[in-house]
């Protein structure tokens, strides 16, 4: 048995990595993970895309159905006045 009164340990190593933000290799990698996600991924992708063309659909025929609306309107209101008021 070795009796040791100054022991020194071995140096402790300092691992440091440095961490850079590249946003096109981010972007890149995200796509990447997008077209090798699983079959599901992408029906769920399809899904999505039809859904956000239905709303976008939506969203028109409201606003023409609004702007005809209005035009009825004036056309009424052009009538009513050309035959009351004439």
């Amino acid at each position: 048995m070795k009796i040791v009164a100054f022991k020194t340990g071995k140096a402790k190593s300092f691992n440091y990595r440095p961490v850079y933000y590249d946003k096109k290799k981010d972007e890149m990698e995200e796509r990447l993970k997008r077209y090798k996600e699983p079959k599901e991924a992408e029906e769920d992708r399809l899904r999505t895309r039809i859904k956000e063309s239905w709303h976008q659909r939506e969203v028109k025929t409201k606003k023409l159905s609004t702007r005809t609306f209005y035009i009825y309107i004036i056309v009424v209101l052009a009538l009513i006045y050309y035959i009351f008021l004439r």
